[in-house]
């Protein structure tokens, strides 16, 4: 049966109703969250909330921004030139299977794309395809849980940028798509915490070797700087910046190019991050004075406490960005994406692959579930 779209139509005209009350009291949530950040910084330059971080940590908040050694306020202006640089990005997809499937199927696909801007050199890319292994290093021929094959690629591609070689001697600016934090919560288990431990010394390889790392995220959700304003200024009784982003913050107070502050993450899993790998953030306008656009750029402490590191990857993700017109978005990670991409055909030549080498073995491979076969019937096409 098709969507009962009648069924449906007067949710649709609730959940209109609802979001456009919460998108009209916006305006006035954002010129408070504004204030209570004007407020802070002030506050901040008479040597207040010195013992913040401890403070923080104690308290019952889980997820927030916490000032760095910038003032919260500020806005930071693009860098008209720029040392010559080089740009590496990856990005992976993954092959995920379920027990209807005819075998279980694990496998992760990595792609990288190096290139030097102005060099009039095309773009190096690599693509590497494996399945994934379990602990003693055998390919993992179980079923694999979706979200231990997506954490499984997250190393992976945070580990092709730590173990990339190149020549250049100019800086080396490595991008990642998505956040840099792997896990939002600690998460328990021999698997996750051997993934995490590998995820964590990638960073660090990444670190000792200079270069500048950056987690790129488009379109953010995150209410960082919104939940530390709410812990500071939760006595003040009409406060209210519920319901709103960092991103609307920022879209009013960065001009086109402009950077926020640097702040640093505070969270369950921050812990693990600490000394030159500690986490930190800025947000960025790559948009225009007409179509402001927030994005938010996660970095080490090794990257962050670089003046000019940080000047040289907000001037390189600007200009990635304008290659991609009117919707800006780095250049690098769209090929790096497009590289990486599983299509469903591809994943069907893979399953094919193995079932023909194990029946060339005498084994049966078996066969899909029926359920399976059943909701592919709809796919098939039907003679007339």
């Amino acid at each position: 049966m098709p969507i009962n779209y009648l069924e449906l139509k007067p949710q649709v005209a609730e959940y209109c109703q609802q979001a456009h009350d919460r998108i009209a009291s916006r305006p006035e949530k954002v010129s408070l969250a504004i204030n209570l950040l004007q407020r802070l910084a002030d506050e901040l330059q008479r040597g207040q909330h010195q013992d913040l971080s401890i403070r923080v940590a104690d308290s019952t908040v889980k997820r927030s921004a916490l000032p760095a050694h910038e003032a919260p306020n500020h806005a930071f202006q693009p860098t008209a030139d720029a040392e010559p640089y080089a740009l590496l990005a990856s990005d992976g997809s993954q092959i995920t299977s379920s027990h209807h499937d005819i075998l279980p199927l694990s496998v992760i696909n990595t792609s990288t794309v190096y290139m030097r801007p102005g060099s009039g050199q095309a773009p190096q890319i690599q693509t590497q395809t494996e399945f994934i292994r379990t602990q003693n290093g055998s390919i993992a021929i179980d079923f694999m849980p979706e979200q231990l094959v997506n954490t499984s690629r997250d190393v992976r591609e945070l580990q092709v940028l730590a173990h990339f070689s190149h020549n250049a001697i100019c800086p080396l600016i490595a991008l990642g798509d998505g956040p840099l934090e792997l896990f939002q919560e600690p998460r328990s288990g021999e698997t996750h915490q051997t993934l995490f431990q590998e995820y964590l010394q990638a960073l660090f390889t990444l670190t000792k070797s200079g270069r500048i790392i950056a987690g790129y995220t488009d379109k953010p959700r995150a209410d960082l700087v919104v939940k530390l304003l709410e812990w500071i200024f939760q006595t003040q009784q009409a406060l209210d910046i519920s319901s709103i982003t960092d991103a609307d913050i920022f879209s009013r107070l960065l001009s086109p190019g402009a950077r926020s502050a640097i702040f640093a993450l505070h969270s369950p899993s921050s812990s693990a991050y600490q000394g030159d790998i500690t986490l930190h953030f800025f947000y960025l306008n790559v948009g225009s004075s007409s179509h402001p656009w927030i994005v938010r750029v996660e970095t080490t402490a090794s990257t962050a406490m670089q003046p000019g590191a940080v000047a040289l990857l907000q001037h390189a993700l600007l200009t990635q960005c304008t290659l991609m017109g009117m919707r800006p978005y780095p250049y690098i990670l769209h090929r790096a994406h497009e590289e990486a991409v599983v299509h469903v055909d591809e994943r069907e030549g893979v399953m094919q692959m193995l079932s023909s080498a194990l029946t060339q073995m005498g084994m049966n491979p078996g066969a899909q579930s029926n359920k399976l076969n059943a909701k592919e019937l709809g796919k098939r096409t039907r003679l007339k």
